[in-house]
């Protein structure tokens, strides 16, 4: 029986929000019983009127409640022994759906059930979940009937995410962590190995934040935050996914890198240094795994999405800022972690100009030079803006979402565009002749 005090309906799940430096509940509530995933097969908590007794256990095998009493519950609010208040919230159900779309590996398929993906029940985290590139991956693994844990800094567009996750079929759970803490990170491991029965099977590295404009007009604390987060926030991710990589025997890190990464963007050097530095963690992790066959660490290289990022960045320059021609569709991204979550590759590349780009930064002397020209051009012609640090160190304040409406296919390519793909392609051409001479 449910207490009246609770607020709970009979019938109806609930789940307890994720506040920082409090205990965590990843689980849901459902007719008194609290359950950490959505097969509905063994509760792990119950309610003794408005008393919540949870069943928890260290990593030691010692409970985490004297007397398994977590706090009570009223007025869909769990209270807890120190005084702090998690409110609780309704999350769609369906009897159902969740028979059909949640049930385990180990439960026998229907025979009008279609054929699981390979990656049905995978325990798949993913960090920057909440817009962009991580959203997409987030609904793509989704499709797949993954088990997702989605971690952002926006706990209220996570909370989003999740509802379109649960709508695809998937069961997710959403833990509010800055990549730039280590205690978060360690605490986003923690919470996944639970709900994923104690496997992490695919840890997505993605959070990710950029500052564009001088080097010496950026603060010291702005270029610091980038490495932070888009360096040192994989780092940490790679480091607390590892031992159950290695407990395992198998396990696959993706990490979204970029274009940057082989080609440094001027006026954007915390970030360019960030990319560059990725690629030397993750071949030095390659380098550790000959005795692990198993174990796979898979670079994503994009050219230029179509997210909220160049709206949400820090800006330095003066000047309104826009992505540089051509645009691509995040989704794409998101399909080829999805492919590499099947079929571990070490590298990938989406979109044919991060291919071009990354040739013609080989090939063509100077080309850092003609880039920055290129970059100091385009910012001239673009209107005032006032610096901002976007960002950094706090989530945006706009929507959140996959896009960042910057595509436009019906219009035709600016004259910046088209002026330097002619610069790139005949300073390749040029390169290449001058190879072929001297060979000569």
């Amino acid at each position: 029986m449910i207490a009246p005090e609770t607020g709970m309906k009979p019938g109806e799940r609930y789940a307890v929000e994720s506040v920082e430096r409090e205990p965590h509940f990843p689980g849901f509530f459902l007719d008194a019983k609290y359950y950490l995933g959505p097969e509905l097969q063994t509760a792990v908590g119950w309610l003794e009127g408005q008393r919540f007794v949870y069943d928890q256990l260290d990593p030691n095998g010692e409970p985490v409640y004297p007397d398994k009493i977590a706090g009570t519950i009223e007025d869909l609010t769990l209270i807890l022994a120190d005084g702090a208040r998690l409110k609780l919230h309704q999350i769609p159900y369906s009897p159902e759906s969740n028979a059909a779309g949640n049930r385990r590996d180990d439960s026998p398929a229907q025979p009008d059930d279609p054929a699981p993906s390979a990656l049905h029940e995978k325990l798949v985290v993913i960090t920057g979940a909440s817009s962009g590139i991580g959203r997409a991956a987030a609904q793509a693994f989704a499709r797949e009937r993954a088990r997702l844990v989605l971690a952002a800094r926006d706990s209220v567009a996570l909370a989003e995410v999740v509802d379109e996750c649960v709508a695809l079929g998937a069961a997710a759970l959403p833990v509010p962590t800055d990549v730039t803490s280590s205690e978060q990170m360690q605490a986003l491991a923690t919470e996944a190995a639970t709900f994923g029965d104690g496997r992490i099977d695919v840890w997505i590295n993605n959070a990710g934040v950029g500052a564009v404009g001088s080097f010496e007009q950026t603060p010291l604390k702005v270029h610091e935050q980038i490495l932070q987060t888009d360096l040192l926030g994989y780092l940490r991710g790679a480091h607390v996914a590892w031992p159950y990589f290695k407990a395992q025997k198998r396990g696959i890190l993706i990490n979204t890198l970029s274009l940057g990464s082989w080609v440094a963007q001027p006026y954007a050097a915390a970030y360019s240094a960030s990319k560059y530095g990725l690629r030397g963690l993750t071949e030095a992790l390659r380098g550790e795994l000959s005795g692990w066959p198993d174990i796979h660490v898979c670079d994503i290289y994009p050219a230029t999405m179509d997210t909220p990022g160049f709206r949400d960045g820090a800006n330095f320059t003066g000047h309104a800022i826009k992505p540089p021609p051509p645009v691509y569709d995040p989704h794409r991204v998101a399909e080829a972690m999805v492919r590499c979550a099947l079929n571990p590759k070490p590298g990938t590349t989406v979109g044919g100009a991060a291919r071009f780009a990354r040739i013609a930064h080989f090939l063509l002397p100077g080309f850092a030079q003609l880039s920055g020209r290129l970059t100091r051009f385009a910012l001239s012609r673009s209107a005032e803006s006032a610096s901002s640090a976007g960002n950094l160190f706090d989530p945006p304040s706009g929507t959140r979402r996959i896009e960042g409406g910057w595509r436009k296919p019906a219009q035709r390519p600016s004259p910046l565009l088209v002026a330097g793909a002619t610069l790139l392609f005949g300073g390749c051409l040029l390169a290449l002749n001058r190879a072929r001479g001297r060979a000569r």
